[in-house]
């Protein structure tokens, strides 16, 4: 027993001379070739080192300085400016490599061996570190750049049989940041991650980093597991927004995610102080702050989510406006317009209420001063914009000193000092949008139809479950005045209707204006009409028009005499050759002439139009219409117009859906 006593002393000994040794040696400049030869001789890397700095005051410190390692032939070396590990005693007893702590300052791997993540041939034993720090380093790979990071990630612990990266394999909290990353298109500087990994979730405390000139910081939550992220707060102040294939790159990386069932949700956004610059919409120094949104859900899927929005100014689709505001709630089937306003076409605009998927309901709506001049499709437009909504309802409507223009439409129209008041009113589609319910009035300085001027017109429209009634109409014209009246039931099978029009020294020049009637003569009508039917679709009123119209024409002159009405009265079709219509001293009279003309009376019964001999007469003019009109059987379709203009003669008849047209020209011949 003394024996075996005295060589476990001996073995003792040993050792501990060979670690009296060793840390005698790493004092010395002997230090680094005695670590350099022990890892070339022992491994299969090979490892360059300038010093070894280490202390017997801090045994567990050892810090290596410019090391090199290289792994395999024909790679560069991984290099570093200095690696400092703190060694961990339990280290010893439990036979693996276990630290406190380990700093890399500086490295430098190829981006070969970061894409690879393991270099080929390049297997680490398993590490535990309780902290780990990378000060200095630059990464760049196709998806990935950072420009002097630093990284501290506690409780590493490496494992190389594990599929995660290195930089996953810890648990607990982590830091980095950096001067600039690039992560795919998301380009930013001065970024900043607080935050901790723990059973496959990443928490961001805090983070920030400057994108697109704004300063951006918050907190969120990932599950990747889960395919969730939780957006807990995020301010972005300063934003400028001016490239459009970014927008589209991001749109198409959230329809991405979208499509593999990633899905967030934001408890606070705050976008502050920014400008965005697009196509279609441009905006100047707004503000907008959301709550409780669930991406990619719809507007009407939140559960209480809320918008707030305001700017100094912008365009939407080239229409400028400024100081918009928007304060929206949202809850499952339902969008509530807490207060909506804008200031555009030099005026403003203001409302109230809720939109839900199928309706749109507004407690007021309010625009006074505006000044549009609409598109030539502003009827399509207008169409497309209500088209999702079976019903509008607006409790009030105020529309004050209004200026509209359609100078591009197929009928031009203008419109000043246009005044619209409007309560309880109720639209619905059927089958087309109509007032269902409600009471409506306008009013306006001066308005022209399709070039016929109108002097303070007049309109009240009220219904009553679907019982449009027309209760006055005034259209004043310069010297003369339309009254009209009418009813339309919506809520009946055919929508019958009825309306009377009283006309006293209208313009004639509404005819050809406002009918499309080839009338080129001036003077005052004096018109009255009293009809009915069926108005849901054309066959129902071919079938169920009864009325009456009459009108008489009094100073009736036509400044170019009959040539002016050849050229009405000829088709659109017919080559103006003859010889007559080029030649006006061939025609007849070519000055102004005075026209008698007898009253025009039209009966309809079921659709069938009787109409009396109208006779047209003055110098060198003798003309006359007469003839039936069926709306629904073209074999009912009798009309004849048999006019003597000068020396010509023309003959125009329309019989069984078909037209004839013959004109004798002033030498006899005939077309």
């Amino acid at each position: 027993m003394r024996f075996i006593g005295k060589i476990i002393a001996t073995v003792a000994v040993l050792i501990a001379l060979g670690i009296t040794i060793v840390l005698a040696l790493l004092h010395t400049r002997y230090a680094a070739p005695m670590i350099t030869q022990a890892v070339n001789r022992f491994t299969p890397y090979t490892l360059n080192l300038d010093d070894i700095r280490y202390h017997i005051r801090d045994p567990w410190h050892l810090t290596l300085q410019r090391p090199a390692l290289t792994i395999t032939d024909g790679q560069p070396p991984i290099t570093a400016n200095r690696i400092s590990v703190w060694f961990n005693p339990n280290s010893l007893s439990q036979l693996q490599w276990q630290f406190d702590s380990i700093l890399i300052d500086e490295p430098a791997v190829s981006t070969q061996q970061i894409d690879a993540m393991e270099p080929s041939g390049f297997e680490l034993p398993e590490v535990r570190s309780h902290r780990l720090a990378i000060s200095r380093f630059n990464v760049s790979t196709n998806s990935l750049t950072l420009e002097e990071g630093e990284l501290q990630v506690d409780n590493w612990h490496y494992q190389p049989s594990t599929p995660n990266a290195w930089w996953q394999q810890f648990n607990g909290n982590f830091q980095l940041a950096a001067d600039s990353a690039k992560w795919q298109w998301w380009e930013s500087q001065q970024l900043l991650l607080d935050g901790s990994y723990t059973d496959n979730q990443w928490t961001l405390h805090g983070f920030s980093f400057d994108w697109q000139h704004a300063t951006v910081n918050g907190q969120l939550e990932v599950i990747p597991n889960q395919q969730r992220v939780d957006i807990h707060q995020l301010t972005l102040s300063g934003l400028q927004l001016q490239d459009n294939p970014l927008t589209n790159a991001i749109q198409q990386q959230a329809n991405a995610l979208a499509s593999q069932d990633w899905q967030a949700t934001v408890r606070r956004v705050d976008i502050l102080d920014s400008s965005l610059e697009l196509p279609s919409l441009s905006l100047n120094h707004a503000n907008l702050s959301l709550t409780n949104w669930h991406w990619p859900g719809t507007a009407y899927s939140q559960q209480d989510a809320w918008l707030s929005f305001n700017a100094e100014s912008g365009s939407w689709r080239q229409l400028p406006f400024t100081d918009p505001l928007l304060d929206l709630s949202f809850t499952p089937g339902t969008i509530v317009l807490n207060g909506v306003a804008v200031n555009a076409l030099e005026g403003y605009w203001r409302a109230d209420g809720r939109v839900s998927p199928d309706a749109l309901q507004l407690g007021n709506l309010t625009s006074k001063g505006i000044k549009w001049f609409l598109p030539a499709d502003w009827d399509e437009q207008l169409a497309l914009a209500v088209s999702p909504f079976k019903q509008i309802r607006i409790d009030t409507l105020d529309i004050g000193y209004a200026q509209l223009t359609a100078a591009d439409s197929k009928t031009p129209w203008y419109i000043n000092g246009l005044n619209v008041n409007g309560r309880d009113l109720l639209i619905r589609q059927q089958p087309y949008f109509s007032l269902w319910q409600g009471n409506l009035s306008a009013t306006a300085r001066q308005a022209s139809l399709n070039t016929i001027d109108l002097q303070e017109p007049l309109i009240e429209i009220r219904s009553e479950q679907g019982q449009w009634q027309l209760e006055q109409a005034f259209l004043p014209f310069k010297g003369g005045l339309l009254e009209a009246t009418g009813q339309w039931d919506l809520n009946q099978e055919g929508f019958p209707w009825h309306a009377a029009l009283q006309g006293d020294s209208l313009p004639a020049n509404i005819l050809p204006q406002w009918l499309s009637l080839p009338w080129p003569a001036t003077g005052r009508i004096d018109a009255t009409a009293a009809l009915q039917g069926l108005g849901q679709h054309y066959t129902g009123l071919a079938h169920s028009l009864n009325g009456e119209v009459r009108a008489t024409f009094r100073d009736s002159e036509i400044d170019q005499g009959s040539t002016a009405l050849l050229k009405a009265w000829l088709p659109p079709a017919t080559p103006e050759a003859t010889p007559a219509a080029a030649d006006p001293t061939m025609a007849g009279t070519e000055g102004p002439t005075s026209l008698t003309i007898t009253p025009l009376k039209i009966r309809s019964d079921r659709g069938r139009l009787t109409i009396a001999p109208l006779n047209i007469k003055g110098k060198d003019v003798d003309a006359s219409l007469k003839g039936r009109w069926d709306m629904a059987s073209p074999a009912g379709q009798q009309l004849e117009l048999d006019a003597k203009l000068g020396c010509q003669h023309l003959i125009r008849r329309w019989q069984d859906g078909q037209q004839t047209v013959s004109v004798s020209t002033c030498d006899g011949n005939s077309m």
